[in-house]
């Protein structure tokens, strides 16, 4: 097998002052590449303050002279992920290193759209998203695993919340304010653009933020960072998306100073995986970076996803058995012999950044960030007044709501018929253009009366337009072993949340007015308007109407970091300070609540701390062994602060600050032919707040339920080692053993929309219940074959366990005769095993790089994992089996083809 090696000489433009020991050690190793599979071009090596250090090559060693004492070393090159050694350098003699092994970071996984997007049935539909394609670059095995293979079963790393980790882009913390969690889509289809990351999974200080539990993923977007020339890709997958075409052009630093990056991205498809889903996106970047001299560089970033597409919903299995398919999605009917999806999900969301870098003095760095997000997103639904539902999953439809046997077999039969089964689009446009309604007092002008078409359906577009600005500077000064790191960060926060008549499927206007409310008061008048202030409002398409309200945030943070670093130990000690407001501003009256709805709600201030503290010792630069302790308190999101946002500015009581404890111990092993890591860990969350609102079938009305008090306890093993065979064959294998229990009974709170009495007020009877959203056991064993002709192959088994479904508080809760014992027991889904494989070929032709990679997953067909769901909340306690749980089922086999050209 012909190695490649690489003799590059390490030159420091000035030396650091690790040791006060003068004398100069030499050290000496050799550099290659984990395979043959692509050619070392280039390697950049730099000491842990950012210093490159000059590369020159011979005779396929590398050396250079340091002052004796303990440097840390990165070694990075094109296409390769970054390589940290500890190096103890002797004053007298030579340091061997052995050979240094650089591991390709294969366009197979960072290509891939590795994140499972789940869409909620919550009424606000809001998105999530498990875990975040950043991490499937990561060098850590066992994270990229985690987002690679792990990912596809909504696996969430430590089973944290989303919310739980920060997403930075030059600077610009990216995380959805009102939710916590980064939302990929806002910056999705820039793959090739967001490679160069620094990723942490933990606790671990990157020295550029106080890092939350979760851990935090930093894109840098310098200009001049990205690879000098072209690049192309097109993609074809079954998944999400069937098509997908990018391009990429760098100039690399010019001899002006000047740097230029762009990247466009299109992904389409007429439909997706799941029935009734439809893609379009467009994904657009652009650096510029100005190097003004050797002290101060700027650089300017813009990116924007702009995408629309159709969304696929959970469902009973009994809709799943009747329709023929665990992946029947109920959003979607035929219209004009087309298919139309009632729930599409869009957003236009352009980031701007403007980043400064300052060497004050070779020892002293400030970076700072000013940037502006703003935009609109989306989420359409059906809305309907004085009819019946129109989902045809609805209970009332199937055949378990009728006792008669000759009926189940009626209704059963009738699912064959698509106007039965999916949306009827023309029953709804004819239900519109059947009422003919005259409306008095219209738009609250006395004697006006408006005759038309009332639609008694229609298409409503649930908007979250956001207006955001942040500042962040971080100064960094190095002195002797000590770095010291502060910062401070200003996040200023506007949402403006409302609905907007998106279709009105052939009427001609729509009241705005309160069904529920016209049913509960018919003879208060005022009561039943949704804006006092417009009595009546005569609504048309583009107009807004039912709720209309902004959510506003504002934080203050400065935070401080000291790292200490001695032979074979380091030590770091972080403090974090902030001061959060939030607060709800209401845009209307609302008729039942007109002293409570408009202008600004009571400001919730709320001032958190962190302290983190943890160090790592070497027993050799081979072997470590770390720690990390952290102790934080979080402000609650704005969605978990107020019990009925859309409708008055009322706090959740109980609201407080987050606390979390957590601690990890880690050994890492870097071995030519082993590397791995192993560590456990332990985090308590307590005080935490969750509020969902749902319809009541009986109260027949929207009823927010608010627990506060919620604790739970997350532990558990972490493990993921790859083993070198031979100089071709490479074992992986990855492990994570975990419990995410409730460990107390929480107290929750029971109102309804319409109104603010307290309907029930009592503890949640949970306590020893497991948490959901991500299967607590997960396993994976795969063997990957690179081969000296620059192609390789692998393949991969992963076992999940331990799956739990989102239980339903309500039927936990006391009423007069106490618990309900037949729902004392949370629900777990089956375990299941997936078999994943890969292939990939690159040629180089006359310098132009070819590679053609194809991802194969789910190869055994699995349609019957049960990837996560939740019991539903509308509960009745004389038929508990009334309202069964809604399911997601993993993708059966399914395709991620690449092909790119790079020049």
């Amino acid at each position: 097998m012909v190695r490649y090696k690489i003799l590059i000489t390490f030159i420091f433009a000035s030396l650091l002052s690790f040791s006060a020991i003068s004398q100069e050690g030499n050290v000496r190793g050799i550099l290659t590449e984990k395979d043959n599979s692509i050619r070392v071009e280039g390697a950049r090596v730099t000491d842990q303050s950012g210093n490159t250090l000059a590369l020159s090559g011979s005779d396929g060693l590398f050396s250079f002279s340091h002052s004796a004492g303990e440097l840390t070393v990165y070694f990075n090159a094109d296409s390769y992920q970054r390589f940290i050694l500890h190096i103890q350098v002797r004053e007298e003699g030579v340091t061997d290193l052995g050979m240094i092994t650089l591991v390709r970071q294969d366009e197979f996984r960072t290509d891939l759209p590795t994140l499972t997007i789940a869409d909620s049935d919550a009424e606000d539909g809001m998105e999530s998203q498990t875990i975040h394609g950043l991490l499937s670059s990561s060098s850590d095995i066992f994270v990229s695993t985690a987002a690679y293979t792990f990912g596809q079963t909504r696996f969430q790393i430590r089973g944290y919340e989303p919310r739980y980790s920060d997403v930075f882009i030059n600077g610009f913390r990216v995380n959805d304010a009102e939710s916590g969690g980064p939302i990929w889509s806002n910056w999705g289809g820039l793959n090739d653009v967001m490679r160069n990351s620094v990723v942490t999974t933990g606790m671990d200080p990157d020295g550029s933020s106080f890092e939350p539990v979760g851990g935090m993923s930093r894109v840098i977007t310098n200009a001049s960072e990205y690879r000098k020339g072209i690049k192309a890709v097109y993609s074809l997958s079954n998944r999400t998306y069937r098509n997908r075409a990018m391009i990429t052009w760098s100039t690399g630093l010019l001899d002006n100073g000047w740097a230029f990056t762009g990247s466009y991205s299109r992904r389409w498809s007429q439909e997706g995986y799941a029935e009734g889903t439809f893609y379009d996106a467009h994904g657009m970047f652009l650096a510029v970076e100005k190097i003004v001299n050797e002290n101060h560089s700027i650089n300017f970033t813009a990116l924007n996803a702009i995408y629309s597409r159709g969304v696929a919903g959970g469902s009973t299995q009994e809709a799943y058995d009747l329709a023929g398919s665990n992946y029947y999605n109920p959003y979607w009917g035929y219209q004009n012999g087309g298919k139309r999806n009632s729930r599409v999900r869009s957003s236009n969301k352009p980031l701007i950044t403007l980043a400064h870098t300052w060497k004050i003095s070779g020892n002293t760095t400030l970076k700072s960030t000013a940037g502006y997000w703003f935009g609109k997103g989306g989420y359409s639904a059906l809305n309907w007044y004085d009819s019946e539902d129109p989902r045809p999953d609805y209970w009332r439809k199937l055949p378990s709501y009728y006792t008669d046997e000759a009926d189940q077999e009626r209704i059963a039969d009738s699912w064959s018929d698509p106007s039965v089964s999916q949306i009827n689009w023309e029953a709804l446009y004819t239900a519109n253009k059947n009422n003919l309604f005259s409306v008095e007092d219209a738009n609250g002008i006395p004697g006006n009366t408006v005759t038309g078409l009332r639609s008694r359906y229609i298409v409503e577009d649930r908007r979250n337009d956001i207006s955001q600005f942040q500042f962040n500077t971080t100064l960094t000064h190095q002195t002797g072993n000590f770095t010291l790191t502060g910062g401070l960060f200003a996040d200023l926060y506007t949402g403006q949340n409302f609905n907007v008549v998106d279709d009105l499927l052939g009427g001609d206007f729509w009241v705005d007015i309160d069904q529920f409310a016209e049913r509960d008061y018919p003879d208060d008048p005022d009561a039943i308007q949704n804006d006092l202030n417009h009595p009546n409002r005569i609504v048309k398409e583009g107009d807004i109407y039912s709720h209309n309200y902004s959510s506003h945030q504002n934080q203050v943070k400065v935070w401080g970091l000291a790292e200490y670093s001695l032979n074979r130990t380091s030590l770091y000690l972080g403090v974090n300070l902030a001061n959060t407001s939030i607060w709800r501003e209401g845009h209307t009256v609302k008729g039942l609540f007109p002293d409570n709805s408009y202008g600004n709600s009571d400001i919730l201030t709320l001032t958190t701390y962190g302290v983190k503290a943890g160090g790592e010792f070497r027993l050799t630069g081979r072997h470590i062994f770390k720690a990390n302790a952290l102790v934080m308190t979080e402000p609650p999101t704005f969605r978990s602060s107020f019990l009925s946002p859309r409708t008055r500015n009322s706090t959740t009581p109980g609201i407080t600050e987050e606390q979390i404890i957590a601690g990890d111990l880690s050994y890492i092993t870097r071995l030519p032919f082993i590397t791995g890591r192993l560590t456990g860990y332990y985090t308590r969350f307590t005080g935490l707040t969750e509020v969902a609102s749902f319809y009541h079938d009986e109260l027949r009305n929207f009823v927010n339920h608010s627990m506060t008090g919620i604790n739970k306890e997350h532990y558990g093993l972490e493990y993921g080692a790859e083993f070198k065979i031979s100089s071709t064959i490479t074992i992986n294998t990855v492990a994570s053993l975990n419990q995410f229990i409730w460990t107390k009974n929480p107290e929750i709170i029971i109102t309804q929309d319409n109104n603010s009495e307290i309907l029930s007020s009592d503890e949640v009877w949970v306590k020893y219940f497991r948490s959901s959203g991500s299967p607590q056991t997960a396993l994976s064993a795969g063997v990957e074959y690179s081969s000296p002709n620059y192609w390789w192959a692998g393949i991969t088994g992963s076992w999940y366990d331990n799956i739990y479904l989102d239980f339903n508080p309500v039927s936990r809760t006391r009423d007069e005769n106490g618990y309900y014992p037949y729902w004392e027991v949370m629900e777990k889904m089956p375990s299941g095993f997936l078999v994943d494989a890969f292939i990939g070929k690159s040629w180089l032709i006359n310098g132009v790089n070819i590679s053609l990679t194809a991802n194969l997953s789910n190869l055994t067909n699995n349609k019957k994992l049960i990837t996560g769901g939740f019991e539903q909340y509308r509960f009745s306690p004389e038929n508990p089996d009334q309202f069964p749980p809604k399911y997601y089922y993993m993708y059966g086999f399914n395709y991620f083809i690449n092909l790119s050209i790079r020049m």
